[in-house]
């Protein structure tokens, strides 16, 4: 059974003997910009095979302009159709990263099977990591497609001119997992840094991070440029250039005192900013202050960035640091909010998180500002999931109508983002005590907030209503819900929400003994598993079918999950019980309906 596909392998340096008919490009950057290689590679792609990528393209519009902005003109921005992080929630998951890499590593599979050429990406070392991502993405695929050819990345050594000292342990790291999940021996550690020079902004992220960088700007246009880089960075989930962009600020605010450089500063926002605002991470004009107050935003982005990479007690000595800084106590509570969710959610030290609450609140005592109230409805939105952890229901309760109570007449963005969080947490905590009719009625509020909701998030909220549905033992209810997400889905030519949907009503119609139906839903997880190149739910998708259909023949589908590198775990479940031969054990490991669509997209993420 052949489970090998695309022969990948890294070198440290450059080899004297390349694979020939090699389609080469340097993938190399200097600065750690999101796409920055990603570009480059895509660009030879099109030369190699214009057809399949112009397609592809075309095919992918509101993808392709994140990658090249302004190339496909009226087709929706990515954010109408995709979410974002969320800073407050420390939530790093990305569907729009996820379908802008997954486009990419799509056209790089296409290029290979139309070219038949090897892909030699030079300068793979000081490539940006959100670019090998997709190239990692790509591996994968091929593997799922049993794709005959060869990827070599050179220079795997080699470091780029201009890196975040804080991240470099960390990047290593990466590269290691890259080697990993792309099957390929790991290369040596890091070598000599490269005299690389910078190439011409493609996008804000991308000029931001050259102004922070640039010793012959004004320091005030660099702290201002690394403020708004960290926050480009943030949605493309450029850890390391964040990083490097608050290690820049940071050295800036320390070089020195300065009167005047707040003011400066400020008036530098303006001319670079766009005017951009959004909940999703709150950094606007607003956000800036004094030096204190400045230090404490980049070592608060420092720390977020930190929890998002998994070093979690660099992330505690972040928001520390920031809580060192003679800033305004509604900023105090800010950095005691992060501090206590970081306890909560990476580390599990509920009672530590609750006395970072109390600090929080305590900090608000003392302030009179205009957001205090906002400020407090974090915090109590903290300690309310501290208590759900601890199964304490009733205690969580009264935290959540004290935060909603604090929000309940605040219209602003950040007000109505830690509403909606506090709606659905509601309905979660009605859920787990097996109130089911009262989450769906709290769950049915956001159909009277407004009427007008986009489909990204119709899709979710009907997923979730399904769900609910179908725990009160609704299941007629649940199915046509499941059904309407489905086909929200289907609105966004979503295929990873789609799949994700058709497999579990695949299960559902098979566990209710309707195996005709089961292998309608079951077909077009396959086909919308396939569209997203996961090798793992392609396995499952066709594992499904064949219970359904009575067969016993699982050697596609045991091909096809042996191929995965992304769900180790998920993966070891379904081939054990592909291997045993075993019908029940194989319809036991396959997914079942959930109360929450949202997954993780680790096929693009490297921890």
């Amino acid at each position: 059974m052949r489970t090998s596909a695309l022969a990948v392998s890294v070198a440290g340096g450059v080899p004297s003997v390349l694979p020939s008919r090699a389609l080469e490009v340097d993938a190399g950057v200097a600065l750690p910009v999101a796409f920055g290689g990603l570009r480059k590679v895509l660009r030879a792609c099109e030369g190699a095979a214009p057809d399949v990528v112009g397609a592809l393209a075309r095919a992918h519009p509101s993808e392709w302009n994140r990658l090249f902005p302004g190339s496909i003109l009226g087709v929706p921005d990515l954010s109408d159709l995709a979410l974002t992080p969320s800073e407050r929630r420390l939530h790093r998951e990305s569907e729009q990263m996820f379908w802008v890499l997954n486009v990419a590593a799509k056209a790089i599979v296409e290029t290979l099977r139309a070219s038949g050429r090897p892909l030699v990406l030079h300068g793979a070392g000081e490539c940006d990591l959100v670019s090998l991502r997709a190239v990692m993405r790509a591996a994968e695929w091929s593997r799922l497609e049993g794709l005959d050819g060869t990827l070599l990345l050179t220079g795997w050594s080699v470091r780029r001119p201009h890196g975040a000292v804080g991240f470099e342990s960390r990047r290593q790291a990466y590269l290691d997992a890259l080697c990993d999940r792309m099957r390929a021996p790991r290369a040596t550690g890091p070598g000599l840094v490269s005299s690389r020079a910078l190439e011409p902004a493609v996008d804000l992220e991308g000029r931001y991070l050259q102004l922070a960088v640039d010793g012959t700007q004004a320091r005030e246009v660099r702290v201002a440029a690394a403020i708004l880089a960290i926050r480009a960075c943030f949605f493309t989930t450029n850890y390391e250039g964040a990083m490097l962009a608050a290690e820049q600020g940071l050295a800036l605010l320390d070089d020195g005192p300065d009167a005047t450089l707040p003011a400066r500063v400020a008036d530098a926002w303006d001319s670079l900013d766009t005017g951009f605002t959004t909940p999703a991470i709150e950094i606007d004009r607003s956000s800036l202050g004094d030096v204190e107050e400045l230090r404490a935003l980049l070592l608060r982005c420092m720390g977020v960035v930190h929890v998002f990479t998994g070093s979690h007690d660099a992330a505690m000595e972040a928001f520390g640091r920031g809580l060192t800084c003679r800033i305004p106590q509604e900023l105090v509570a800010r950095l005691h909010m992060f501090r206590a969710l970081t306890l909560t959610k990476r580390f599990g030290q509920l009672p530590n998180a609750r006395t970072e609450v109390e600090a929080g609140l305590a900090a608000l005592e003392r302030s009179t500002a205009p957001d205090r109230a906002l400020q407090e409805g974090w915090l109590r939105n903290v300690c309310a999931l501290t208590w759900f952890q601890e199964r304490k229901l009733d205690k969580a309760v009264a935290e959540e109508k004290l935060a909603m109570r604090c929000v309940g007449d605040l219209h602003d963005a950040s007000a109505t983002h830690l509403k909606i969080n506090l709606i659905s947490n509601a309905s979660y905590l009605q859920e787990t005590a097996r109130q089911w009719g009262d989450a769906i009625a709290t769950w049915r509020r956001f159909e009277k907030i407004s009427e007008r909701w986009g489909a990204n998030f119709a899709k979710h909220h009907r997923y979730r209503l399904a769900g609910l549905e179908l725990g009160a033992g609704e299941r007629d209810a649940a199915v046509a819900h499941f059904t309407e997400a489905y086909a929200n889905a289907d609105e966004l030519g979503d295929s990873f929400h789609r799949q994700v949907i058709a497999a579990e009503l695949g299960r559902l119609f098979l566990d209710e003994q309707q195996p005709a139906v089961a292998v309608e839903w079951f077909a077009r997880a396959e086909e919308h598993a396939r569209a997203v190149g996961d090798p793992l739910k392609v396995a499952q998708s066709l594992a499904g079918l064949a219970v359904a259909g009575g067969h016993t023949d699982w050697t596609e589908a045991l091909r096809c999950a042996q191929a995965s590198t992304t769900w180790p775990k998920e993966t070891a479940v379904l081939v054990e019980a592909l291997t045993s031969g075993d019908a029940k054990a194989v319809q036991a490991a396959l997914p079942r309906a959930r109360t929450k669509l949202n997954r993780p997209f680790d096929a693009v993420q490297l921890y």
